[in-house]
């Protein structure tokens, strides 16, 4: 819909442009068991949940390194650079339910995507 100053109205707001590009936001999670209580109750050592840190840290390292790796690989010919993205938050997930892990946040730009065309209606 045009608006008085012949700009597309977006949302019902007048001098809005619409994007030159759309863009997903992914959830990257990887999960892991952690180490638990013995059959008697007691606490895991101090020893299994120092192996497991370290194992989460891993894994958060280990998703950084994919996400940055394969997106660099996306570009085109003659694109020394891959696919635009924007890495937003990591964060730790757990203790809950005998699982730890790590969930990043990517947005990822979608090149050639266009906006859907208004379709003038048609008569049957």
């Amino acid at each position: 819909m045009e608006g008085r100053t012949g700009r597309h109205d977006t949302q019902n707001v007048r001098g809005c442009t619409p994007p030159l590009s759309t863009a997903v936001e992914l959830v990257v999670t990887l999960l892991r068991c952690e180490p638990g209580p013995t059959e008697e109750g007691c606490p895991p050592s101090c020893e299994e949940l120092e192996a497991a840190a370290r194992a989460t840290y891993i894994d958060a390292v280990a998703v950084f390194n994919a996400i940055t790796c394969c997106l660099a690989a996306t570009g085109r010919r003659g694109r020394r650079r891959g696919r635009p993205y924007i890495l937003g938050r990591q964060q730790t997930l757990g203790p809950q339910g005998g699982c730890i892990g790590v969930e990043q946040r990517v947005t990822i730009a979608l090149l050639g995507c266009k906006c859907p065309v208004e379709v003038a209606s048609c008569e049957c």
